[in-house]
Order: structure tokens, then sequence, then C-alpha cells
């Protein structure tokens, strides 16, 4: 049986020196892969029935099967996924007793590793700044002063309008009497204006202008930084993405993560570029957050107490969400 590997039975100086050992060795060699290939074979023909089944039920499923074929689909679903995944594991154990290399996309070396930590600092970074939201409001903020004063403007008109019409009118007449009345009417609102509006507004904006001041303090320290990190996530996307197309282009043996995750190549058409965007970005987490599971892509889920708005539970939110679009 012929597997394209070299036995030391090959060699006849080997055979002659060690008879019973190199033979034995290739038995051995020879059995495992009759044994692999005979279950992969068996596994995959009970693969392909249960594709059947699967079929067949959807069929009957839609043309109004029944909520117990609706539960049996979903049992073939189950059972076909893991026939599917010991398909790779046996495909895997094929191509590693057949001596191909292994690729451990994971040891990136420490240039790398700091690129991905000055990427990450980009969120903290992005905290600091004060938003666009927050700016407007320190905005409304110094306006409403300026439209506390006009409004003591405006007052100062209407009671200058008052005064000249008490001056000008009799006493005796009805109109003097209303015109009193918005008389103590104004001068009321201008005394709360000088006394209470004006002040709480220019103490208001004092502060507004104080804290953009700061903000703009902050954004002159920040914004560097952010610009660096910018730069280090595309040097880092580019590292990774070259990484794995190497690998890819080397035919070696992915990691059984990545495999699990995205297959072993990237599809063809459009969505490639879509796959290696992701592939690269997974990998990233992988790398930012020192996750050196084997099987599983993005590492053990959040923990119960873990506040799922920090970065890395909103990052990988979006990495499972990106590898969800990538099975459709």
């Amino acid at each position: 049986m012929s597997h394209g590997y070299a036995t030391y039975g090959d060699d006849p100086e080997f055979t002659r020196e060690y008879p019973e050992r190199a033979d034995s060795t290739r038995r051995d060699i020879d059995e495992l892969f009759a044994a692999v290939d005979g279950l992969r074979t068996a596994v995959e023909d009970t693969d392909e029935r249960l594709r059947r089944d699967v079929a067949d039920l959807t069929e009957r499923l839609e043309s109004g099967g029944g909520r117990g074929q609706q539960d049996r689909l979903d049992l073939l679903g189950r059972q076909l996924e893991r026939l599917q995944q010991q398909v790779r594991v046996l495909e895997r154990a094929v191509r590693v007793a057949d001596g191909v290399p292994q690729a451990d996309l994971d040891d990136v070396g420490a240039e790398t590793r700091a690129l991905a930590a000055e990427a990450a600092r980009w969120d903290d970074l992005h905290k600091e700044l004060v938003t666009k939201e927050q700016r407007a409001r320190y905005a409304e903020e110094i306006a409403h002063l300026d439209a506390a004063r006009g409004a003591l403007s405006r007052c100062d008109a209407d009671l200058l309008d008052v005064i000249a019409v008490l001056a000008s009118t009799d006493r005796a007449s009805r109109a003097r009497g209303d015109t009193e009345s918005r008389l103590r009417a104004l001068t009321t609102r201008r005394r709360t204006l000088l006394d209470e509006e004006i002040p709480a507004a220019a103490a208001a904006a004092e502060k507004a202008r104080l804290a953009l001041r700061e903000a703009d303090a902050v954004e002159a320290r920040v914004v560097p930084q952010l610009e660096r990190a910018e730069r280090a996530w595309h040097d880092l996307q580019v590292r990774l993405r070259t990484r794995i197309a190497d690998a890819l282009g080397a035919n070696v043996l992915l990691p059984a993560w990545f495999g699990n995750a995205l297959g072993v190549a990237p599809p063809s058409g459009t969505s490639g570029d879509a796959w290696i965007r992701t592939a690269a970005s997974v990998l990233a987490y992988r790398v930012t957050f020192g996750v050196t599971d084997p099987a599983l892509p993005l590492g053990p889920p959040a923990p119960d107490d873990a506040d799922t708005t920090e970065r890395r539970w909103t990052w990988r939110a979006r990495l499972e969400s990106d590898l969800d679009d990538l099975a459709l």
C-alpha cells in the first residue's frame, strides 16, 4: 500500500541492519492508514445518507409536515454537523500521518504582538475624547448665556417703552392701568434675569468654556496616539493577511481552530475578500488577547460576570457575526 510517504524500510542498508523493526513499523503505519481510510469512508457514507434524510425531511416540512418532523430535522442536523467534524478530524489525522508540515499561525513573534498591543490602545484612547454630542451641549450652555443677555436687552427696551407711555398718559385713563400692570411684570422679569438666570447662565457658560479648553488639550495629546494606533492596526492586518496567505500557498496544515471557523481555503468569487479580512481579524483577536485554545477560534465564551460592553466581548460578538455571515 502506498500513501505517498517514505519509510525506513525503503533503505536497503537500514533493512539489513534492522530488518524486524523496519517491517514492523511499515506494517503499523499501513494498518493505521487502512483504519483511518476505513473510518473516513464510513463517515462519508453516513454523511451522505444523513444529507439525503435532511433533504427529504426538509421537503416534507415545507409541504406541511409537523412539529415531529422539525424535531427530527434538528436532530439530523446536529448529527450531520458532528459527522462533518469527525471527517475534518480524520482528514487532519491523515495529513499529519503523511508528514504534512503544520502552521502555527499564533506564533507571530514579538514585533507583531507589539503592533497588536499598540492597536489595542485605540478604544481606550478614543474614550478620552469629548464626543461631538458633548461638545454640542457645551456650545448650548454658552449660547444660553447670550440668549439670557438678549432677553435682558429686550426687557430694558420694553421698560423704556412702558415708561414713555406712562409719561404721556393721563392717570385716570384705562390704558394707564394696563401699562402699570405691564411695568410691574417687566420689572419682576428684569430682576429675575439679573439675580437668577444670567448669573446661572454665566456660571454654566464658564464651565462649558473651561471644559472645551480641556477637551481641546486632550484632543491635541490623544489624536497623535490614535493615529499611531490606527497605523498599527493597518500594519497588523497586513502582516496577518500575509501570514495566512503564505500558509495557504505553502499547502501546510492549518491549525484546528482555523479550520473549525473558516475551513481550509477561501471561497471563490467576491466573498473571498471578506473571508480573508475575517480570518485576519480572528487571528488579530487571538494575538491581542493571548487566546491559545487549539480548537476554539475565539477561546471560551465570556464568563457570567463579564462586562459584555468591554472591547474584548464586543469585538468577539462582531467576529461571531462575521463568521456566521461567511457560513451562509
